[in-house]
């Protein structure tokens, strides 16, 4: 039966959908991990790459080579 004409009328042989299984739900879960983990990872080198091209020109040392406490 179709979606047309199963669902709208008093059938007998209307069944509702499938659950998942445990193993199912175990790869879903690992696949959305997967996921978030990859944009995780993308967004710290977004930020990376984006703090990076905007300090370019701002990362120097300073003159007289390292500052250290004078005892």
């Amino acid at each position: 039966m179709g979606i047309l004409v199963g669902w709208g009328t008093a059938s007998a042989s209307w069944k509702p959908p499938m659950h998942a299984t445990f193993f199912q739900k175990v790869i879903i879960c690992a696949i959305a991990g997967f996921f978030a983990a990859a944009l995780l990872e993308w967004g710290k080198m977004f930020v990376t790459g984006a703090d990076d091209a905007l300090n370019k020109g701002y990362k120097h040392t300073a003159p007289g080579g390292t500052l250290k406490a004078r005892p």
